[in-house]
């Protein structure tokens, strides 16, 4: 299992969000994909999402899925729940790679909370899951955001 600190950073997304049960975290994707084809928008990076815990609902989140995109577009006013962004940044994160031996990226976000936790490091509520297309195959990078650092001494 290896964890990195790094970063990450977008030019030019386009914004899906909504509050949905957690186990459908893949419709989103779906989404974003489907309007690609349609509109004849051109990806140039991994589709990304990031996962807020609803308080008052444990299975369900409030998802934001993002599609690095050529360039600007205009969004239509009447979906509210599509924007596009100029770009995208965090700047210091906590990161695995979710093939490093974890099942899913529940139990990789358990594995960083961990860590985080023996290293005096405070996470934000919020994580991001990249997703990876290599060899046909999927590759989750997950990042949760650093809050904090401790006294590391």
């Amino acid at each position: 299992m290896k964890i990195e600190r790094r970063g990450m950073q977008f030019d030019h997304l386009l914004v899906y969000q909504t509050v949905q049960p957690k186990a459908n975290w893949q419709d989103g994707i779906f989404l974003l994909e489907d309007i690609q084809l349609t509109e004849g928008i051109y990806q140039n990076g991994p589709i990304f999402f990031s996962l807020s815990p609803e308080s008052d609902e444990p299975k369900f989140g409030e998802f934001h899925y993002y599609m690095p995109i050529n360039g600007a577009v205009t969004i239509d006013d009447s979906n509210a729940d599509l924007q596009f962004e100029q770009d995208f940044t965090v700047s210091k994160a906590l990161v695995m790679r979710q093939a490093d031996q974890t099942l899913d990226f529940y139990e990789a976000e358990k594995t960083l909370r961990t860590y985080a936790n023996e290293h005096s490091i405070t996470l934000e509520d919020t994580f991001y899951c990249v997703i990876l297309e290599v060899y046909r195959d999927i590759i989750i990078d997950l990042y949760i955001p650093i809050q904090n650092e401790g006294d590391v001494t």
